[in-house]
């Protein structure tokens, strides 16, 4: 009888320290920074000028020291409440040592501990709470308070000595290209536009009756190839926004793209286009955002793309593309942002679950 008691008297003894345990609230500042501190920063600290003087940018852009970019991580949520298998850095760091996109790499050491990486989660499906950790300030503040000199107000402008050249007036981050390029334009007619409504493209306004569209093929991509993008060319003047991301198409695209003149984004992430269709795209000037992520993308056709001159932001990561070359294109477009690791932009049209994506895409 008292053998049948003892599981009555035990568990209810064994359940109270595990009960704690789960009701537990994780401190972000105690417990997760330590392990970003310690096995993170090395490569995702907010930009700053190295011992040399040179600027260290985080690698994928990817900032982890700052609560601010953290929750506005780019090409997937670094943290999303309550879901941690949707969280970027719960993923990463849980991937199989061997895995080329596990985070951190093999080159900076081993794995996080199992340990760690539960406690990540038990902290992401607690809400991702940061407490009141805000982490390190934003570099544009501190940059600005430190150009400011002895005796002058914060943020005050330094008046032109005579005869001296005024001084530039900074190119504002975020102004939009469209205004200029819509000027003068007139939409298509409404004829041209309905002849796309049964697929596999879908078009649209940018917005606000501007003649410019935007163009994708949600849940259609098994159906875009070389030989449909050519239907696009009645539209090709117009299009500004431009997702082929995950279709069939290869070089033989890449005359058709050359005759967009406005493209300003193209996405065109896990197709089979490479060096000789991407050199193609040099013809489109007003290019801002490529999106190149696992394509055959190589050396020729990314060296071609130094001539453009207004890009901003260039994805390269699994390509074949070589580091010298993202150094030389760096050199000849310093303003550009060349992205070779795990950082990818969010896609311009959402694909529905189970349609238009090929298998290990």
């Amino acid at each position: 009888m008292l053998l049948r008691l003892l599981p009555a008297l035990f568990l209810p003894l064994l359940a109270t320290p595990l009960l704690a345990q789960a009701a537990s609230k994780v401190d972000f500042q105690k417990q997760i920074w330590p392990i970003l501190e310690k096995r993170c920063l090395d490569c995702h600290s907010t930009a700053a000028a190295g011992p040399d003087g040179r600027m260290k940018k985080p690698k994928g852009g990817v900032v982890l020291d700052n609560k601010e970019a953290m929750l506005a991580g780019k090409g997937g949520k670094l943290a999303i409440a309550k879901k941690p298998d949707e969280s970027l850095i719960y993923h990463v760091t849980t991937l199989p040592a061997d895995d080329e996109d596990r985070m951190p790499p093999a080159k900076k050491g081993e794995p996080l501990t199992k340990q760690q990486t539960d406690l990540i989660k038990q902290w992401i499906e607690q809400g991702a709470d940061f407490g009141t950790w805000t982490g390190k300030a934003k570099e544009g503040a501190d940059d600005k308070a430190k150009d400011d000199k002895p005796g002058e107000k914060p943020g005050s402008k330094p008046v032109d000595k005579p005869g001296s050249k005024p001084a530039e007036k900074p190119k504002e981050k975020g102004e939009s290209p469209f205004v200029l390029l819509q000027k003068g334009m007139k939409p298509l007619p409404a004829e041209t536009l309905a002849a796309f409504a049964k697929g596999p493209f879908q078009v649209a306004s940018l917005g606000d009756d501007s003649p410019l569209l935007r163009v994708g093929c949600c849940g259609n991509t098994d159906s875009v190839d070389d030989q449909a993008i050519a239907e696009l060319l009645p539209l090709a003047e117009h299009i500004a926004e431009l997702d082929l991301g995950r279709t069939r198409i290869g070089d033989g695209a890449g005359a058709v793209l050359a005759k967009m003149p406005r493209l300003v984004t193209l996405d065109l992430r896990q197709t089979n286009i490479g060096n000789h269709g991407i050199a193609e795209l040099t013809a489109c000037k007003e290019l801002r955002t490529l999106n190149l992520f696992g394509t055959k993308a190589g050396d020729y056709g990314v060296t071609a793309l130094a001539s453009l001159k207004h890009l901003e932001e260039l994805y390269l990561w699994q390509t074949e593309v070589a580091a010298a070359t993202v150094v030389r294109l760096h050199e000849s477009l310093p303003a550009a942002k060349v992205v070779v690791a795990a950082e990818l932009p969010e896609a311009m049209t959402d694909v529905p679950a189970g349609k238009g994506r090929r298998p290990g895409k």
